[in-house]
């Protein structure tokens, strides 16, 4: 049977735009044109064609004119909220999308595009197509028969709700034919249909089932107030149903054979990714090749024994399982110079001496060598001598790029497959019988590595970037993946314990909440504690009925119930997370071995995940009471903690040049009394705790980019109290305004904003037309350089801090870097000798006008440091 495809255009834009701009922040071009829904579009349009090719196809669009319903009912639509206009941008983009994809796209003044749907789906069935409805309207519902069964998108567009009429049943309790009767009985807010006042969907539904059709209702004899709402609702129910009923004889000027799919231009949709800077859709363009080709195969051989005749810098790949690398199988390598390509398992491969010689002695290239690095380590393989790392060299680049191997060859408009394909192929793979796919896999990143390093190389000089490449990224990747192998002890004794108190806290607050309450409810539903916290309580809502924790906040006061409930998900939340979860990444060594991200977030901060170490919070004693089970893995050894104390306001006075500022931290003044003393106008002795806590907060807000409305709402001030404070805080700093400004006037021109170290940050935002987003972008333009600037100096400091212990023999281990802190493993008979040295290489990694300050202890867990 032959397939009619009929996409709803507006709605699978529309969903594709706000599925994508949740966050506030809409995905741009470096040029500021708006790119978020029409990237979400291409990649659902992949997933249809790659998986359901059409014959005949046609999307649908409104026109924005009145239609046939608009003289019906004068109210229709009314109230809907004006169309964003980074939306509206991205429809002329979105019909050129869908064209490169091979469909029709259709729309005619005086109809909506359910109707056009609606027309084509009955001459569709008619001529015994199979006809496939994609929308997220439910009106649409109505189109299903036999041969019409209609995908509602779910979450977003990422999943699909199929619908054919028995599952529509089974769904909604209705008939495709009662959809209209539905809707003209309950309404439809989305629309503005009225239907009956004080009907909803469940007394509508019933009322179906019983009766038939509205008709049939309207004229059976009712009881109560159900009478009164139907008698008193009668016009307001036929119209409604009038209304949404669609109109299924649109006049067309074209017939099935005019709308035939034409296949995908895919050289077109190339340009089409390229100028819309869609890196990341490149490498998936031969999914969609229409004959289903298979990817380009590299020449390459599997042995069993090495040959090292490989040129110099060859390109290794190591291939997982998985992305960790410490509980992945190693599948086996991969090793290329373009001219030779070869293919070894792991088992061979580990028993030849010839090949570990390779691993520990050659010059070679790799792609996240410090997983490769950190994988064979850990399983006591030595491997040195890597001059190269395509991860990152791209994020340095373009830090949006995603690690996963095709969108990082993509970048270069290289097509490989993605990992997602190979594990769709290759399912419950044999690990000493891999499949060529695989293989072929693991050879074609091996070929092209080599083939693009130059390539690389060459635009991290264009930018100026080689020097941050060369002197941090590249050596702290091995600084990193020695911490990784040496892991941190944990004592799970301890976090048992822990796990035992807090449930038992969980257990006592769990029944207070419900006393409180007045009955048992499920305390982890957002939905369920709305309606006890506004329905039954009667607290005071915002308007979206929100339960978030930073919401509750401000009902603290009004009901004891609510610090009850915070209480209880910050215990739930220890337990789950820390107390139990944290036991779950513990390896036989009695260690974690987390893995630090290097080129994730676009500051170029570091992160952690497998565990992630960096959010385990210090405000709250209990949370922080956590650091008690991470110990010295040798009873012989403390835990030693060294932290930069105000990194990054101390980074702000030296960049902005701010006198005041530099002289306090040169004469070790505290920065935040002096703040306080300066705005706030009195001296310094007089200075209270009240005060300095509000300077302090402007400080770090300034370094953030905080508005006066954050300001206001941080410290729990008026918006005028907070507009006089800043205002008064740059007429301290003058200074600082004057930087902050030149900061987001460079970004306008130039769209990226550096470190001291070059490192680059693009700022697309900065020209988006909507005023939000674009003062987001200039909170990242003052911000990036700041909190950028502090993170290259933490990875200079990691680096001297390892060329130190290892130069030096020293048996200390640099095991964690969390934020500005870096934790160290100390033999005792060390310790003395070390915190010095330490100390004075983390103070000189950069030299600036602002001294650079360390605070440090040790102790037998990492709560006492």
């Amino acid at each position: 049977m032959k397939k009619l495809m009929l996409i709803d255009g507006n709605s699978l834009i529309f969903r594709a735009y706000y599925a994508t701009a949740y966050s506030g922040v809409v995905m741009s071009t470096s040029s500021g044109v708006p790119t978020n829904a029409v990237y979400a579009l291409a990649n659902m349009l992949r997933s249809i064609i790659t998986h359901n090719r059409p014959d005949y196809c046609l999307v649908a669009f409104d026109t924005h004119k009145p239609t046939f319903r608009h003289e019906k009912y004068d109210n229709y639509k009314a109230g809907r909220k004006e169309t964003p206009s980074e939306l509206l941008t991205q429809f002329p983009l979105a019909k050129d999308l869908l064209k490169l994809f091979g469909f029709n796209t259709f729309e005619l003044e005086g109809y909506e595009a359910d109707d056009i749907v609606g027309t084509m789906a009955r001459i569709g069935s008619e001529a015994g197509l199979e006809v496939q409805i994609y929308s997220g309207d439910r009106d649409l519902l109505q189109l299903i028969d036999e041969n019409t069964t209609v995908y509602l998108t779910k979450k977003g567009l990422s999943e699909l709700l199929v619908m054919n009429p028995q599952t529509l049943y089974e769904t909604y309790g209705v008939t495709p034919s009662q959809i209209p009767d539905l809707k003209g009985l309950m309404g439809d807010a989305s629309d503005n249909i009225p239907g009956i006042p004080g009907v909803g969907e469940k007394t509508a539904v019933k009322l179906l089932q019983e009766y038939g059709t509205l008709e049939k209702i309207l004229v059976a004899e009712h009881k109560g107030k159900l009478k009164e709402k139907i008698e008193n609702g009668k016009s307001l129910a036929i119209m409604s149903k009038e209304i949404a009923t669609i109109f299924r004889d649109v006049p067309f000027n074209f017939t099935l054979e005019d709308i035939y799919y034409k296949d995908i231009d895919i050289h077109g949709l190339k340009e089409y990714y390229i100028k819309y800077e869609m890196r990341s859709l490149l490498s998936r363009l031969n999914e969609l090749n229409s004959d289903n080709r298979k990817e380009e195969k590299i020449d390459y051989e599997v042995v069993e024994k090495f040959n090292n005749d490989f040129e110099e810098n060859s390109a290794l790949i190591v291939e997982y399982s998985t992305n960790n690398a410490f509980n992945s199988t190693i599948f086996g390598f991969a090793v290329s110079d373009s001219k030779h390509t070869i293919f070894m398992y792991y088992d061979d491969a580990i028993k030849d001496k010839e090949f570990l010689k390779y691993l520990k002695n050659n010059k070679k290239i790799g792609i996240d060598i410090k997983k490769d690095m950190s994988g064979l380590r850990y399983r006591k393989i030595d491997i040195n001598n890597y001059t190269f790392d395509l991860l990152l060299a791209i994020y340095l680049l373009d830090p949006k790029v995603s690690e996963e191997p095709s969108s990082l060859f993509g970048y270069f408009n290289i097509d490989i497959p993605s990992i997602e394909k190979i594990n769709k192929i290759n399912k419950n793979i044999d690990a000493s019988n891999l499949p060529e796919e695989l293989i072929n896999y693991a050879c074609s990143k091996a070929y092209y590595l080599f083939k693009v390093k130059e390539l690389v190389v060459n635009k991290l000089k264009e930018v100026d970037m080689m020097e941050l490449y060369s002197n941090i990224e590249l050596p702290l990747t091995h600084v990193l993946s020695k911490m990784e192998v040496k892991g941190v002890s944990v004592n799970r004794n301890i976090l048992n314990n822990q796990a035992y108190d807090i449930s038992k806290k969980l257990e006592i607050v769990e029944e207070e909440i419900y006393q409180l309450a007045n009955e048992k409810f499920n305390i982890k539903s957002p939905n369920q504690i709305a309606h006890i916290l506004f329905d039954v309580l009667g607290l005071p809502a915002n308007r979206k009925r929100s339960t978030a924790s930073n919401e509750l906040e401000f009902l603290k006061d009004k009901h004891p119930i609510v610090e009850k409930i915070l209480a209880y998900r910050k215990y739930q939340k220890l337990l789950s997370n820390y107390l139990v979860g944290l036991q779950n990444y513990i390896y036989d060594d009695g260690k974690l071995h987390t893995i630090f991200n290097q080129a994730l977030t676009q500051t170029g901060r570091l992160s952690s995940r497998d565990p992630n170490l960096q959010n385990i919070s210090i405000r709250d004693e209990e949370t922080r009471n956590v650091r008690k089970a991470f110990v010295p893995s040798d009873e012989e050894a403390f835990l030693l903690s060294i932290d930069y104390s105000q990194i990054e306001l101390r980074v702000l006075a030296s960049l902005s040049n701010a006198t005041s500022m530099i002289e306090a931290f040169k004469n070790n003044v505290d920065i935040h009394t002096l703040t306080a003393s300066k705005t706030y106008g009195v001296s310094i002795d007089d200075v209270d705790s009240s005060m300095r806590r509000n300077a302090k907060a402007t400080n770090f807000g300034i370094v953030y980019g905080m508005s006066d409305w954050g300001l206001a709402e941080q410290l729990g001030i008026s918006l005028k109290d907070a507009k006089n404070f800043i205002s008064k805080y740059y007429e301290t700093y003058p200074e600082i305004k004057t930087f902050l400004n030149e900061l987001i006037a460079g970004c306008e021109k130039n769209g990226y904003v550096k470190t001291i170290m070059n490192r680059i940050r693009y700022v697309p935002e900065i020209h988006d037309n909507n005023y939000n987003i674009r003062e987001f972008g200039k909170r990242v333009a003052m911000n990036s350089p700041i909190q950028g600037t502090a993170a290259d100096i933490i990875k200079k400091a990691m680096i001297d801090v390892d060329e130190l212990l290892v130069s030096n023999n020293f048996k200390t281990k640099m095991i964690l870097q969390i934020h500005d802190e870096l934790i160290f493993e100390v033999p005792v008979d060390e310790l003395m000798i070390v915190i010095p040295l330490i100390v004075e290489k983390m103070e000189n990694a950069v030299k600036m006008q602002v001294p650079l300050k360390v605070d440090y202890d040790y102790g037998t867990n990492w709560y006492d440091c």
